[in-house]
């Protein structure tokens, strides 16, 4: 159980919640339809007096994404309009930043989504910016998502490596991109600009909505949008359009390596370089530790420091401590308040609990499983049937898609679907086929000169680029078409 209390658990019993659940799936929160949060956007609206919205691509925690016509440059965009409460931060905090990175998506073999250009939307619940980008397909989280979703052990590779590449790209530039996470890589789509609105209804469908309702009735007000869409599911469609390149992008959080931020960083904890988890100043070194983290969930399809009860910095470190052993000396003195946030105050708050138990991080990348043939593993074994709460979830991607990634919810093991988050799904996982010994050995060799707890001792990501595990695939051509 975690030394913290989880804040969505303590959020849930505090909040009263105005609008009721979509029943679409993941969406926005839809809370943040409020004075300071998200602008009410509705399909066919227009922007700029260019961009008209034709479907959602998806949402984070201070911004919806949407999929809009220029009807000015006749293209395809993704239109990020972020939160207010946020809007002027980012409008003035990385002007800097943003140049670099647009020096950097200017070379030919850049691996950075730099935005086309940006405005403001002035609307109900305050003045927004929009960034205006390239549309790109799903994420490396979407995609790589424990029993969800997994990606073939050959496009992780190269995947992982496009990242390192691009990460390295803005090191160079003196940057550091601060929420290097698998929800920042994203792949990108076959020349998206080809398709006509009709031709992308006809192949992933027209969006689906819902009305958005209150739970007292009334109607939301125009500071809620009347409907909710669910998001493009771009792997809904018989034609693959998802390419095997990568891009980074969102560089909300981005700093100059010469002046890392003061506060922590608002990237998720399990993505956290332990000394940026003790309060420690953010650097191109904790850039490398979320990479690091990043290539472990694009193999696996988890999180190497992943767990249900990783809400916070302190949270991590319990899990960290766990796989690598314990903290440097002065790391151990520190404090933590009761939402696990490490304390400038080393008189007040509590120091992490003693580890009870251990593994390593060997047999973390030794037990990645692998797809199975055909989908079907036979131990022998007679287990009780699943059924499924949704169907759908056990049918597994379009053929098109083999070479790119798979369903481990549509494998089935003695005639069981895997399913949920539970020990009989970890029982099924162990008669799943492992990664190979000899990209074992080298993933394993990679990852452990990554999860270092001094940063100076940390592998760089430019000396990432020449490790053999990125190289076990050259020569081999890719699949056709790729």
């Amino acid at each position: 159980m975690s030394p913290f209390p989880s804040p969505s658990l303590s959020a849930a019993s505090s909040t009263a919640f105005r609008f009721l659940p979509a029943g679409l799936g993941d969406t926005e929160d839809l809370e943040r339809y409020a004075p300071g949060g998200l602008h009410p956007v509705s399909l066919g609206d227009v922007y700029d007096e260019r961009y008209r919205v034709v479907h959602k691509l998806g949402a984070g925690g201070f911004s919806t994404v949407w999929l809009a016509r220029d009807e000015a440059e006749q293209r395809w965009v993704a239109l990020k309009i972020v939160v207010a409460d946020h809007s002027a931060a980012i409008e003035t905090k990385h002007v800097a930043n943003q140049q670099a990175a647009l020096r950097c998506g200017s070379q030919a073999d850049s691996k950075l989504a730099v935005e086309y250009r940006r405005f403001t939307i002035d609307g109900p619940n305050g003045r927004h910016l929009c960034l205006v980008l390239p549309v790109l397909g799903p994420s490396a989280s979407q995609l790589s998502c424990f029993l969800d979703s997994r990606i073939t052990p050959r496009l992780a590779r190269k995947a992982a490596y496009q990242a390192a590449q691009a990460l390295a790209n803005l090191h160079a530039q003196g940057l550091c991109h601060g929420d290097m996470t698998t929800a920042n890589i994203a792949f990108g789509l076959s020349d998206i600009d080809r398709y006509t609105e009709d031709h992308l209804f006809n192949l992933f469908g027209t969006p689906e909505t819902a009305p958005l309702e209150t739970e007292s009735g009334e109607e939301p007000g125009p500071e809620a949008p009347p409907f909710i869409v669910k998001p493009l599911d771009f792997l809904a469609s018989e034609e693959n359009i998802i390419r095997w390149d990568v891009q980074l992008l969102d560089f909300d959080q981005s700093f100059p390596t010469s002046s890392p931020p003061e506060d922590m960083l608002g990237t998720p904890p399990e993505f956290l370089a332990p000394e940026v988890a003790v309060g420690l100043s953010a650097s191109p070194a904790s850039d490398v530790w979320a990479l690091g983290c990043s290539i472990f969930r694009l193999r696996s399809g988890q999180g190497p420091f992943s767990s249900i009860e990783v809400w916070s910095p302190g949270e991590a470190l319990v899990i960290i401590v766990r796989t690598l052993g314990n903290l440097p000396d002065e790391w151990q003195r520190v404090l933590f308040d009761h939402q696990g946030q490490p304390t400038r105050d080393h008189e007040k708050g509590t120091p992490l609990p003693e580890s009870t138990d251990s593994r390593s991080l060997r047999d973390l990348v030794y037990n990645i499983y692998d797809k199975p043939e055909n989908g079907i593993v036979e131990t022998g074994k007679i287990r009780p049937g699943y059924q499924a709460w949704d169907e759908a979830e056990n049918v597994p991607y379009p053929p098109s898609f083999a070479d790119m990634a798979w369903k481990p919810k549509a494998t089935k093991i003695d005639n069981v679907y895997l399913h949920g988050y539970d020990d009989e799904t970890d029982e099924l996982l162990k008669a799943m086929p492992k990664i190979p010994e000899t990209e074992a050995a080298l993933l394993h060799d990679l990852l452990s000169k990554v999860f270092v707890y001094d940063p100076a001792e940390r592998i760089t990501v430019e000396e990432m680029l020449s490790h053999s595990w990125f190289h076990m695939d050259r020569g081999d051509p890719l699949p056709h078409g790729h």
